[in-house]
């Protein structure tokens, strides 16, 4: 026991003094941080340069080096002060400061061999060391350009260093620390998708107002060789992409014989992108080869619409035209445009000439009304879509009017980070009036949960935390802190995977399935704005219950992994203008519904979802309109009031009568409204039942923070302590209230 005791001592005062806790943005360690800025570029790096590669499978070793510490206290339920868990931080620990040292030579190295821009930090302002070359490079092909930052004086400095927007000369926004006398590295990314002449600059500015900028110039050239992907597995595996995948291929030969496809809409006759499925007697699919503007997966994953009935396997999209090179003969061919337009399927004649006029069951924007998916990722191996050149065609084929591509991190070990094609923000390139692209974040910490964050400008670090985060790194900070700087810089904030496997009172571990047993605390602080209840792993129960805590949180839908089929979130704008900050805005506010396929229409006194109507009588009458919609006609729905069915039904207007707060919902098979909320005055919301079950969520994570939590210094520990601490006395107060009424809430409404 005192070998024990004495062996955790010297491992936490060795932490605590190599790696401090610091108090800037994202509350990262600094090395930590400038390592997961190294791994973006040696990612890229590597399909050309075999050192890259070497310091790649150095970042692998560290990873299963972290992990190991978690298979200790996961599957043999170690504490995080045993001997055997101790020993393997000290190795994770060893291996970490090993791969930043090593980060840092390539890159010392590579200043002798290529050009690199320097912002040199002097007592009275900033110097830029840069001849301004003008880089050549081939379209689809990447070249990454090094930045060093110096501190030539003798203080720490704190930074901001951002590109200009460009859609081909990429970098990703950052604060940086540096000590006196120190230097940094980081990146910019050359990704042309079109020849031509671009320029874009990259700005520096320090706490002292001084500030300088550095240009850079790209001519981008037609592509001379085909590029390379890195292979999803267990090896990295650098593959060539197929001419198809990434040369015009409507410069190819046309095929002996073929599918020709022309799509368009039945009322406007304008083109239309669509989704094309094709199979032939004995349910053997095609895909590939295509010609004209497309893209094939070789995916047989999906999401199940209450439209249509799911049809496994691989896929392909159009954009307008494109040939299939497969005999027509013996061949069905079923087209897709989102939920929006009846699909079609049709047998092909045997001259292959498929002519399809998709026809529109209902008008969506025309009602005010805008879809979109809040959490997907993209990869370079196409796992859902690789986004280089054809997630625009993927967004409009699927009818998705936001699309918001998220980067995260920890998930395989061929990628170190995901999705990190673009820096954050609006892509203007690969998106239309209607139709929007956009970079955001999936922040990941298990168990404390998975967030999502909409609308920042920059990549929040530590990307993932604690064991997710891959580098040995700890379980820290709490998502609360991070959630709170989301907030203050204007971002929306949503719960992952929502509620997933916190109330089933199992062992808490790290790796998989995603948890998120600081989400309820989260929720309670006034953190999280929506929860994704449409999703992977999204539980509707945890949802209703944290409704009936009187806390107002929002539904929304993404899929994840998979783009076919998949739930969605509709929002209404209220008659404002299609943007994407009107969409974040209303989607915010719960001006929205989520769906698999179904369209719902609810109001209450003619107010949209998301909406709070206060009242100060004892009693109120309330007038409920609530319909749902599918291209075979009206669907029966069902009102609830918290959470209980009250009236069910077609095409239903009702009046109820309430006595207590509570919130009113509309759900059909496949589509749940967000709330509308009663609040009475004097009789705050909230029940006492779903505030005590997750009060002990609460009580299971603390003594898993106790006894099992990996952190730098006692002061993180004490931090996510108090986090947790503050969401419980929330929890209590909602107990007390509660009883303190008699837990009037429970009861439901009363129908005239």
């Amino acid at each position: 026991m005192k070998k024990t005791l004495y062996l955790f001592l010297l491992t936490v005062i060795g932490l605590a003094l190599s790696l401090q806790s610091y108090g800037h943005p994202g509350h990262t360690d600094p090395e930590l941080e400038e390592i997961n800025d190294y791994l973006m570029a040696i990612q890229l790096m590597r399909h050309n340069d075999p050192q890259a590669v070497a310091l790649f499978e150095k970042w692998k070793q560290l990873r299963e080096a972290s992990w190991k510490i978690r298979e200790l206290t996961d599957n043999e339920n170690l504490l995080i002060n045993s001997t055997e868990v101790m020993d393997q931080i000290s190795i994770a620990k060893r291996l970490q400061k090993d791969l930043l040292s090593a980060c840092r030579n390539y890159f010392l190295q590579l200043e002798q061999e290529q050009p690199i821009v320097r912002f040199l930090f002097g007592d009275d302002g900033i110097k830029v060391d840069w001849d301004d070359p003008e880089f050549e490079v081939e379209v689809q092909h990447s070249q990454v350009v090094l930045v060093k930052m110096t501190n030539q004086s003798q203080e720490q400095l704190t930074f901001n260093i951002s590109g200009k927007y460009s859609d081909d000369i990429l970098f990703w926004k950052k604060d940086i620390q540096l000590k006196g006398g120190d230097s940094r590295y980081t990146f910019a990314v050359l990704h042309p998708f079109k020849e031509g002449v671009s320029e874009s600059s990259i700005l520096v500015k320090n706490e002292k107002g001084h500030q300088a900028e550095a240009n850079l110039h790209l001519k981008s050239v037609a592509m001379k060789s085909v590029p390379s992907r890195v292979f999803p597995g267990k090896t990295i595996d650098l593959m060539s992409l197929s001419a198809y995948d990434h040369v015009d291929n409507d410069q190819l030969p046309d095929f002996d014989r073929a599918i020709r496809f022309q799509v368009t809409d039945a009322e406007t006759g304008k083109a239309l992108t669509a989704r094309v499925e094709v199979k032939d007697q004995n349910n053997n699919l095609y895909w590939t080869p295509l010609k004209g503007p497309s893209y094939a997966m070789n995916r047989t994953t999906g999401w199940n619409t209450t439209l249509w009935d799911f049809q496994p396997g691989p896929y392909f999209y159009i954009s307008n035209e494109a040939s299939l090179g497969v005999e027509p003969k013996g061949k069905t061919a079923s087209i897709y445009h989102g939920f929006e337009y009846k699909p079609m399927t049709i047998e092909v004649p045997e001259n292959g000439e498929v002519k399809v006029k998709l026809e529109r069951w209902i008008d969506m924007p025309k009602l005010g009304w805008y879809s979109g998916h809040t959490h997907i990722h993209t990869t370079d191996s196409g796992m859902p879509v690789m986004f280089s050149r054809y997630w625009p065609l993927i967004t409009q084929a699927e009818d998705l009017h936001v699309s918001a591509i998220l980067t995260l991190k920890g998930e395989w070990d061929t990628h170190a980070i995901y999705a990190n094609e673009y820096p954050m923000g609006l892509r203007k390139a690969f998106s239309t009036d209607e139709h929007l692209v956009t970079y955001d974040q999936e922040y990941r910490s298990n168990p404390y949960g998975h967030l999502i964050f909409l609308g920042l400008d920059y990549l929040m670090q530590p990307i993932s935390s604690g064991a997710l985060g891959e580098l040995a790194g700890p379980d820290y900070p709490p998502n609360a802190l991070v959630l709170q700087e989301v907030l203050d810089n204007g971002g929306t904030t949503i719960g992952a995977h929502f509620g997933n496997f916190i109330t089933k009172g199992e062992q808490i571990k790290t790796p998989w399935p995603s948890t998120g047993f600081e989400m309820p605390v989260d929720v309670a602080l006034g953190k999280i704005q929506l929860a994704e209840i449409y999703g992977n792993g999204g539980q509707q129960a945890v949802w209703y219950d944290l409704l009936n805590c009187g806390f107002q949180v929002m539904a929304t839908a993404g899929p994840d992994w998979d783009i076919k089929d998949t739930p969605r979130v509709y929002v209404n704008l209220e008659g404002k203008p299609f943007t994407l900050e009107n969409w974040r805005a209303a989607l915010q506010a719960g001006r929205s519904f989520i769906t698999k396929g179904p369209m719902l229409f609810f109001t209450v006194n003619g107010q949209l979802a998301g909406t709070e109507i206060i009242t100060k009588g004892k009693k109120e009458k309330f007038e409920i309109s609530a319909k749902a919609l599918s291209p075979d006609g009206d669907l029966p729905v069902e009102i609830v009031y918290n959470g209980k069915v009250i009236k069910s039904g077609t095409n239903l207007d009702e009046t109820i009568t309430l006595e207590d707060s509570g919130w009113l919902a509309v759900r059909t098979e496949g589509a749940h409204s967000n709330p509308v909320f009663i609040n009475f005055k004097d009789r705050p919301a909230g029940m006492s039942g779903p505030a005590e079950r997750f009060i002990e969520v609460t009580d299971q994570f603390e003594e898993w923070v106790n006894t099992k939590g990996l952190f730098y210094t006692e002061e993180q520990k004490q931090e996510v302590l108090q986090v947790l601490e503050e969401g419980r006395k929330v929890f209590r107060g909602v107990v007390e209230n509660a009883k303190n009424m008699g837990d009037n809430m429970q009861r439901a409404g009363n129908q005239d």
